[in-house]
């Protein structure tokens, strides 16, 4: 899948460890603030929990900066995550692979995206509500969002 500049292709299951290693960089700090991280636990939840064909890597130009992984459910495009690369980071990359979540759902005819984030992870709030995101539930943990992609 293309938009513009931003590419999406499946990551393919030898590449587990190196997915393992973006996830643990990614979300370490908010997971181990919340739960405590553990490798293995983490490890078999990405494997376990998760299904592999969502998982993609993000291309800017032939580059790898991120990965994307999104499911859809009944009426909208979930994003499970979105990870841009450190050094890729205050470039407008992530909004332009919502942009293309927004594209994608738009074209299979949903009505949402919808997103959670842990509510310590207060930089993915204020980007996410930036793309005009409403906090739909929250608790002490997780907020949930979403984005009517139909007005």
């Amino acid at each position: 899948m293309r938009y513009m500049d931003i590419q999406l292709k499946q990551i393919i299951s030898n590449e587990f460890d190196s997915l393992f290693s973006v996830v643990k960089q990614g979300l370490f700090t908010h997971v181990d603030s919340v739960f405590g991280w553990c490798d293995e636990f983490q490890s078999n939840r990405l494997k376990n929990d998760y299904e592999p064909h969502r998982f993609h890597w993000v291309y800017l130009n032939d580059m790898r900066v991120g990965i994307l992984c999104f499911k859809p459910y009944d009426n909208s495009l979930h994003v499970h995550l979105l990870i841009v690369f450190p050094e890729f980071q205050n470039q407008k990359i992530g909004e332009r692979v919502m942009n293309m979540v927004h594209e994608i759902a738009h074209k299979q005819g949903r009505t949402y995206v919808t997103l959670s984030s842990f509510v310590i992870n207060q930089r993915a709030i204020s980007f996410y509500q930036s793309l005009g995101y409403q906090v739909t539930e929250s608790d002490e943990s997780f907020v949930s969002l979403s984005l009517n992609i139909t007005s």
